[in-house]
């Protein structure tokens, strides 16, 4: 459920893509300095959109710093405050995945991934343990009204609600940055269940959108168009009103409103003709910043 949130440069001036690169890079500073270099392999899109959001980058117009060199600088600036909490984020949230990824099929990589952070993902509980208990009992009740055998709605709509609160343990969030984090969570669980539709209907795992008439994606997808449409318009509706109250005096809020108009129509139009995410080692939760270029 992760790496669905990233921004292709066609789409972006000079001056967003230099603000979203530091995004980016700071997200993965933060998870260097604040948990070690393992984690930096953990970097999720999704998480430095939040940071975006949040604009928690004073600097984000300014020279992209690299990845070797200037350690110091790097660490007096991502290490601590808000970047912190990002980063705890961002491990929290894998942690959730790997669990479910182990839960549903014993995957042997989730197992492995999960013996190997455990340290990391520890330190994240110890530090935000409030924002632990939000995300952990989040998933335990999405998984709850799996084995209910829920329709997606309440599942998305228990998805959005938990990342409204992990976030507003942040700060206090305004009304329009609330319902950003709730729309766009609601579209990633949606996209997430579509993409996944065949190969959760081939393993026996849960999918909300399953339907015993219809076993491969293109079956489904042909049976069940008018309702994958008015799934879409229902997310897409809100979508598009909450465009209209994002502020548009900053870079960082000309990303988060681009991402509405251009990179979610494009990565639903991927999914919607078959051609499939570009998934990374342990299911999507690495994702490369360049995917689709």
């Amino acid at each position: 459920m992760f790496g669905y949130l990233t921004m292709h440069h066609r789409f972006l001036t000079y001056r967003m893509h230099q603000c979203y690169v530091n995004y980016y890079c700071g997200t993965c500073f933060a998870l260097e300095h604040n948990f070690g270099q393992l984690s930096r392999l953990l970097l999720s899109n999704d998480v430095a959109l939040l940071g975006i959001l949040m604009e928690c980058h004073p600097g984000s117009q300014e020279p992209r710093q690299l990845c070797f060199g200037k350690c110091r600088e790097k660490h007096c600036r991502f290490h601590g405050g808000i970047w912190k909490q990002l980063a705890a984020m961002n491990l929290l949230l894998v942690q959730e995945k790997l669990k479910d990824d182990r839960n549903d099929d014993r995957s042997l990589r989730a197992l492995a991934g999960m013996a190997l952070l455990r340290g990391h993902f520890k330190k994240a509980e110890d530090k935000y343990p409030g924002m632990a208990r939000v995300i952990t009992q989040g998933y335990a009740d999405m998984y709850t009204l799996e084995q209910a055998g829920s329709r997606i709605r309440p599942i998305e709509d228990r998805f959005a609600e938990m990342m409204v609160q992990a976030a507003g343990s942040f700060r206090p969030l305004e009304h329009w940055e609330e319902l950003y984090i709730r729309h766009i969570s609601r579209w990633v669980y949606y996209i997430d269940a579509l993409d996944d539709y065949e190969e959760d209907s081939r393993r026996g795992r849960f999918n909300a959108l399953l339907e015993p008439d219809a076993e491969t994606y293109d079956a489904y997808v042909k049976q069940y168009m008018t309702t994958i449409m008015e799934d879409l318009a229902y997310i897409y509706d809100d979508l598009e009103q909450l465009a209209e109250l994002v502020p548009k005096d900053h870079p960082e809020r000309a990303l988060l409103r681009t991402m509405i108009f251009n990179d979610i129509p494009l990565r639903t139009s991927y999914v919607l003709s078959g051609r499939k995410q570009i998934r990374g080692k342990m299911g999507s939760i690495w994702e490369g910043a360049d995917r689709y270029s």
